[in-house]
């Protein structure tokens, strides 16, 4: 900067010395910064100030409550934009059958089960590829719905071990991926064991669907944009055709329970909350307020991911917690980390506050469990899927009410 000055301010060589020279030289660096092209400068952000949802949860009493809920389900699933929902197609291209390997869950012994590999037509334009792992005796079953975490490579194969017909990559990235997030646990084989029906496919952009590089997240989702959709829309599109699959595939009287982590966590109570198809849903790790997911550098304000959160309007009318009351009164369980850097932890208690208040109006306030756990990091840890698996044979103890 000093040869800048020297040429701008004098047009030769210049010598700064003493307490004189060093005042010229602070009053030479001030009259330079004032002077600076607007285009080296930093410029000023849009940020809106986000008001309050004008939709929030009527608590008054039950009857408004439920006619509320009727009301803000309808507003959602308008919010998806996207209409297109037909029969299920499913093209079954494997099966296998599978020896548990003795990961019983709580009061039970491990189970044998086949590994199914399906090509599924969820839309008129969009199929993916799942696993559904069928035990000999079906308790229920669970959609199990994987995360995001940049790594487009693996989907569905992040759930299993040595998912039969990936990849030798595909698997080397899965079983690491489970050493990272889940202390090395195969969580749908193991739940397959325990003799729950499970269902694993990939989200849109995911292994065998439309596999995406980390930039190219905005081109896809400025696409559906322009086609009058949107990325959160068709990925829960998608997953509310995953809840109607799973459900023929067990019947009507078994329950069927959503569970996810990370992205899959917020796609577990999505899913919830857009269908009374699925009985109880469990997420680990996504829950908070929009207030302060929005807030600059936060999660929902980089692009990118965000897309796959977004759903066009639907912030103006509800909050966060608004949508998971949704469920109600049927079994949540929220489980957060003190130590996860994506979620600021008072607005994780502060959106627990707020929903309590929905299962009490239906006397339910046992079917709500909400954890805030406060060494954990964003991770489905050991200690956590026990918990988790104990309450989920207590939610499939019987048949569907």
């Amino acid at each position: 900067m000093n040869r800048l000055l020297q040429r701008a301010l004098f047009g030769r060589k210049v010598f700064f010395c003493g307490a004189f020279g060093r005042t010229m030289l602070l009053c030479a660096v001030a009259c330079w910064l004032a002077y600076v092209p607007h285009s080296l400068a930093q410029p000023e952000r849009l940020l809106l100030t986000m008001s309050k949802p004008n939709n929030p949860a009527d608590l008054t009493d039950l009857a408004h409550f439920k006619q509320w809920q009727q009301q803000a389900r309808r507003h959602y699933r308008q919010a998806l934009l996207w209409q297109d929902f037909p029969p299920v197609q499913a093209t079954l291209l494997a099966s296998q059958p599978h020896a548990a390997a003795g990961a019983a869950g709580p009061d039970t012994t491990a189970s044998s089960y086949r590994i199914e590999h399906y090509r599924l037509q969820l839309t008129s334009q969009t199929a993916t590829q799942a696993y559904l792992l069928v035990p000999n005796h079906s308790r229920g079953g669970v959609l199990l719905l994987h995360d995001h975490g940049a790594e487009f490579s693996i989907g569905k194969e992040k759930w299993l071990r040595q998912a039969p017909f990936a990849t030798s990559e595909q698997q080397e990235k899965a079983q690491a991926w489970q050493q990272r997030y889940f202390q090395g646990h195969a969580i749908a084989n193991e739940l397959a064991a325990q003799g729950y029906t499970v269902l694993v496919a990939d989200s849109i952009g995911f292994s065998s669907h439309h596999p995406l590089a980390y930039s190219d997240q905005q081109q896809l989702a400025s696409h559906l944009l322009a086609s009058g959709h949107s990325l959160a829309g068709l990925a829960a599109a998608e997953d509310l055709q995953l809840a109607t699959f799973l459900r023929q595939q067990i019947g009507e009287k078994k329950p069927l329970v959503s569970i996810g982590f990370s992205m899959g966590a917020f796609r577990a109570w999505q899913v919830a909350a857009l269908s009374t198809d699925v009985d109880a849903a469990a997420a680990v790790c996504w829950f908070g307020r929009w207030q302060d997911l929005t807030i600059a550098g936060g999660n929902l304000d980089k692009g990118q991911t965000a897309f796959y959160f977004l759903h066009p309007g639907l912030n103006q009318q509800f909050d966060l917690p608004d949508l998971l009351s949704l469920i109600a009164p049927r079994p949540l369980y929220l489980i957060n980390g003190g130590q996860d850097r994506l979620f600021d932890v008072q607005s994780v208690q502060a959106g627990y506050r707020q929903l309590a208040p929905a299962w009490q109006l239906f006397q339910a306030s046992n079917a709500l469990t909400t954890e805030l756990w406060s060494e954990a990091t964003h991770e489905f840890n050991e200690r956590q899927q026990h918990q988790v698996w104990q309450w989920l044979a207590q939610v499939t103890s019987g048949q569907r009410l």
